[in-house]
C-alpha cells in the first residue's frame, strides 16, 4: 500500500483538480453579476424570389434580342440585298413543272 495518495491507484473524485489541469483548464464564469454581450448571430441575405430571377432572364433575353436586331440593321446598312430578277426564277421549286401525275395503283394479286 502506498504511503501518499498520487501513488498507485488514483484517487477519484466528483470535482477536477484545479492545479492539475493548469492552463488546459476550462474557465467558467462563476460571476452572474457581469453583463457579457451575446454574440452575434450572423444573418444571411434572404434568397433572391422567383420573380426577381424571372425578370432578370427575361430582360437578358430582351437585350440580347434588341442587339441581334441592331446587327442585322447594320448589317443591310453596310451591305444592301440585291433586288430580285423579273426574269430570273427564284429557287428550285419555280424551275419545276407543276403537274398532278398520280401513280399507277397495284391489284390486290401483285405482292
Amino acid at each position: 500500500m502506498p504511503g501518499k495518495p498520487n501513488e498507485g491507484a488514483p484517487v477519484y473524485t466528483s470535482v477536477t483538480d484545479p492545479l492539475k489541469n493548469g492552463a488546459n483548464a476550462k474557465q467558467v464564469p462563476h460571476d452572474w453579476t457581469i453583463h457579457r454581450p451575446a454574440p452575434e448571430a450572423k444573418t444571411t441575405p434572404p434568397a433572391k424570389s422567383v420573380s426577381q430571377v424571372l425578370m432578370e432572364q427575361i430582360k437578358t433575353i430582351w437585350t440580347a434580342s434588341a442587339n441581334a436586331v441592331q446587327l442585322h440593321q447594320v448589317k443591310n446598312q453596310l451591305t444592301p440585298p440585291t433586288p430580285p430578277s423579273v426574269n430570273k426564277p427564284n429557287g428550285d421549286v419555280a424551275k419545276q413543272a407543276l403537274i398532278y401525275q398520280p401513280s399507277k395503283i397495284k391489284g390486290p394479286g401483285a405482292l
